[in-house]
């Protein structure tokens, strides 16, 4: 089977197992028909290069993305995101009620669409369990996300726990799974987990970045408006605590540029964990997870901010205010 004959397999899967949803079918089909980058499915495509069961490999790769479905049709209700990929979001379009039920059932569409292949149980527990887990740790990524204010402390250790359990547990959760049923044979998936979490710190902030590309479009920018606590946030808190970090982030460019090369300082490191742990996967994985880095995470920040290419020193207070994640760990099978 070839990678396009999988791509073909993963869409398949994703709607059959996605718009089987009876009286929310409608919606479901709404927001399926705007498909997103499939970033997550095809690093599992691309890091199983001995594929146990391909049926397994594909409907694991759709479980993944109707995973990641339902936390993006959750995630827009709660910061009341008006469109999604060009398109009404589920929640403006069909009502709020109705975008948290759709989320509910991608979710248990995503373990049905695991249980249904024909494997033996233990296998099936495996991914069903990993799988759990990194839908338990996402949860807890929002809510701390939501609970937190600029007056919580050490908001740099908040938004590093948000980024790594909402965005690194579904980048991690890919390199998991390929490790479990991506070779010839079974792999220890500890690894996997750490490195796609640090991959996925690493994309949340450069993400974050994003906005401030244009600095004179952020007093419209949604997460300004929203008082989110992104990247740059906690680096303006970490460089001048009795800030206004959002007005400083508009107004006080110097504080602003200090603040967005703490931010770049930050994503290296979380890349530079990431290559360290990768480099206990197998050598295929690793070739994987470089190209991974050099296409979304390297290319991307030389771009994503009009400093980028420029160093500025920093406090070293500031500096060493980021959390080191490297003993973090979370039993997981």
């Amino acid at each position: 089977m070839r990678i396009t004959d999988l791509g073909l397999a993963l869409e398949n899967a994703v709607h059959f197992y996605g718009e089987e949803a009876g009286a929310l079918t409608q919606a479901a089909s709404h927001h399926l028909a705007t498909p997103g980058k499939r970033t997550r499915s095809k690093l599992l495509f691309a890091a199983s290069s001995k594929p146990i069961n391909l049926e397994l490999l594909a409907h694991s790769a759709a479980a993944i993305e109707l995973i990641h479905e339902a936390s993006v049709v959750h995630d827009d209700i709660q910061d009341r995101t008006e469109y999604r990929r060009g398109e009404p979001s589920v929640w403006q379009k069909f009502g709020a009620n109705t975008a948290l039920l759709l989320g509910d059932h991608f979710v248990s569409a995503a373990f049905r669409a695991i249980a249904e292949v024909d494997v033996n149980s233990s296998m099936h527990a495996k991914l069903l369990i990993m799988m759990s887990q990194a839908i338990s740790r996402a949860a807890s990524g929002q809510h701390l996300q939501l609970s937190s204010t600029i007056q919580s402390a050490d908001l740099t250790k908040i938004y590093t726990e948000v980024a790594v359990s909402k965005t690194g547990a579904f980048i991690a959760l890919p390199l998991q799974f390929s490790n479990l049923i991506g070779h010839d044979q079974i792999l220890n998936t500890e690894p996997a987990r750490l490195c796609g979490e640090q991959l996925g710190l690493a994309y949340q902030i450069l993400d974050d970045l994003r906005p401030f590309a244009t600095p004179t479009t952020l007093v419209n920018d949604e997460d300004i408006i929203g008082k989110v606590i992104t990247a740059p946030v906690a680096a303006i808190k970490s460089i001048a605590p009795s800030e206004d970090p959002f007005e400083a982030l508009i107004r006080q460019t110097s504080h602003r540029d200090l603040a967005l090369d703490l931010c770049r300082i930050w994503q290296t490191q979380a890349i530079t964990r990431a290559v360290e742990y990768a480099a206990k996967l197998p050598a295929h994985t690793i070739a994987v997870i470089k190209k991974f880095i050099d296409e979304r995470l390297r290319n991307d920040a030389s771009m994503s901010t009009p400093n980028a290419a420029n160093t500025i020193q920093l406090p070293h207070r500031a500096y060493q205010r980021w959390p080191n994640n490297r003993t973090k760990s979370t039993k997981v099978i």
